[in-house]
């Protein structure tokens, strides 16, 4: 009994085919998000139960310019960094399958991130954040501009295809 191999039709595009840096950027973008995301947690709850930041090895952990704010401010600008690295897995996964808008939303998450970065005094943020600004950069252009059921000329993509099935 043989089992025969198929591989991709030679009608799908290029945009479609993930590249090794699409994934590198996918990968880093997922790192990105469960390093924050989970990381950040702790610390927050640890600042809500005592109403103040945790010092490990004599480093105060999120503690920066956020931190005049107040504890209480420092906890909801934390909260919403969360959120943030959150919707950098939607990001990834867009990636992961090659749409431009997970690019596009990797990109507004990017500059975001960076004000957190800089009030909470994160030292990893900025390399982090300069390595996925730079892949994205570079894989731009191998990116499926179609790939959201609302992105411009989908409708105009599907209703031609239909003719030519016709």
């Amino acid at each position: 009994m043989t089992v025969q191999m198929q591989s991709a039709a030679p009608d799908v595009p290029l945009a479609n085919k993930r590249t090794p840096l699409v994934t590198a950027v996918s990968v880093l973008l997922y790192f990105d998000a469960f390093a924050w995301g989970v990381g950040v947690v702790p610390t927050l709850y640890y600042a809500f139960t005592y109403k103040v930041l945790p010092t490990v090895v004599g480093i105060r952990l999120m503690g920066g310019p956020f931190e005049s704010l107040g504890i209480d401010a420092l906890i909801v600008a934390g909260i919403i960094f969360v959120f943030v690295s959150a919707l950098k897995v939607l990001a990834a996964y867009w990636l992961w399958h090659c749409r431009k808008d997970g690019a596009v939303l990797g990109l507004i998450l990017i500059w975001t991130s960076a004000i957190f970065w800089y009030g909470f005094a994160l030292p990893l943020g900025p390399p982090l954040g300069i390595a996925e600004l730079v892949l994205l950069i570079v894989v731009w252009r191998t990116l499926d501009r179609g790939g959201s059921p609302f992105s411009p000329g989908t409708a105009y993509r599907s209703r031609t295809a239909d003719k030519g099935n016709e």
